[in-house]
């Protein structure tokens, strides 16, 4: 199936085009804008772009010239579909790199000829974009680490960045049951069928579980599974399958250390989820003892979870960077009530009525996963430096 992605700022033409190309069998992606059309394209990959002249902000023409300048959608083919039939619009538009230019309404035959003629005439190798991951491991149970994950996977897919959630408890995991998959019909038990060498995207694809939100879930196995085994081959493929599904992969972490070092060189980022408790603070030491022994301590950052009210904590987030060494992401206050509505609703609280508070704490750690790097590698220096200065 050729995925389309369709640019088009006018909403009912949109989604009128977008039926008639999934009619035709096309997979299609919407893009509203010449701004957002140029993110999907980076993000998506598609076969073919079909793209609106007459946009607000950044138009046709501006979007096509910026496709070309990236070297990364420099050679995916472009057909205008407008309205505009001026044959000066048409030399511009082909002079600037578009493949074929078709003049809106375009009947439905017609449009999926061009196109499939378009993409026999150019003949695109698929590009194999691999996708951010980032594991999420609790310093000890019951500190809410899947929550963790799907509420921060909801912010991303909700600001337009594509995600895939993975549970990689290969028992007893809980995001399916936080995202409303009680009994998961797929599961990572569906993949440990197959020998490793045969865990292509394709496969990974058909297990994936859709989310209204538009997160993608590979869920963890509903019951305990018999006469399977997870070889580290397994793990290995699963996440490299996956890393090509999204542009950011958030992968729920079992605190097993023969699976953290089997994954650790995959992993872009590892978020150590860490209660207030005493014993929290104790078990965040040991793990991330762990995580740097297995390669992971310059990519380790930390998330702190309140576990009651402030005037109970035992310690604050910079004691807990200080103590651990690491950056913290951010620091989650107490809200039971709310959080247990969500899991009793069996929806991520970002998608309940979450205030606004909430909404921009997660947006704030959503954007420093964006730019982890960045981030980790500004902390270090400051830390050196202070410790030089120091001494």
């Amino acid at each position: 199936m050729h995925k389309i992605l369709l640019v088009e700022d006018e909403d009912t033409m949109r989604r009128l085009i977008g039926v008639l190309l999934r009619r035709k069998g096309f997979d299609v992606v919407e893009a509203s804008g010449g701004e957002q059309g140029l993110e999907l394209a980076i993000q998506e990959q598609p076969d073919l772009i079909l793209l609106d002249i007459m946009m607000p902000h950044v138009d046709g023409f501006e979007t096509l010239r910026r496709l070309r300048d990236n070297p990364e959608t420099e050679d995916i083919p472009v057909i205008f579909l407008t309205a505009k039939s001026q044959v000066e619009d048409r030399v511009t538009g082909l002079q600037l790199g578009a493949d074929d230019y078709i003049v809106k309404p375009a009947d439905p035959d017609e449009l999926a000829a061009r196109i499939h003629a378009v993409l026999a005439r150019t003949m695109r190798a698929p590009r194999r974009r691999r996708g951010q991951l980032f594991g999420f491991v609790g310093a000890k149970g019951g500190v809410g680490t899947s929550t963790v994950v799907a509420n921060l996977g909801v912010q991303l897919q909700q600001n337009g960045h594509a995600v895939t959630l993975v549970d990689l408890h290969l028992a007893f995991g809980n995001l399916a049951e936080l995202l409303n998959q009680t009994s998961p019909e797929r599961s990572t038990a569906d993949l440990a069928c197959y020998p490793p060498q045969e865990l292509d995207e394709k496969l990974l694809e058909s297990t994936l579980l859709p989310h209204p939100s538009g997160i993608r879930l590979l869920a963890s196995p509903p019951r305990v599974p018999r006469d399977l085994t997870f070889t580290p081959d397994h793990l290995t493929a699963i996440l490299e399958a996956v890393a090509h599904t999204a542009r950011h992969i958030l992968v729920d972490l079992p605190r097993d250390p023969d699976i953290l070092e089997v994954v650790a060189e995959q992993l872009n980022g590892v978020v150590l989820v860490v209660g207030t408790h005493p014993s929290s603070l104790a078990a965040a030491e040991q793990m991330a003892l762990h995580l740097g022994h297995v390669g992971l301590q310059d990519r380790l950052t930390l998330l702190l979870v309140e576990q009651s009210k402030a005037d109970h904590h035992y310690f604050t987030s910079g004691d807990l960077s200080e103590r651990i060494g690491s950056l913290v992401l951010g620091d989650l206050p107490y809200k039971p009530a709310l959080y247990t509505r969500a899991e009793y609703q069996r929806t991520p609280l970002l998608l309940l009525e979450a205030d606004v508070a909430d909404r921009d704490l997660y947006a704030a750690i959503a954007d420093k996963l964006l730019h982890y790097t960045t981030i980790l590698e500004e902390f270090h220096k400051e830390r050196l430096f202070k410790s030089e200065y120091l001494n």
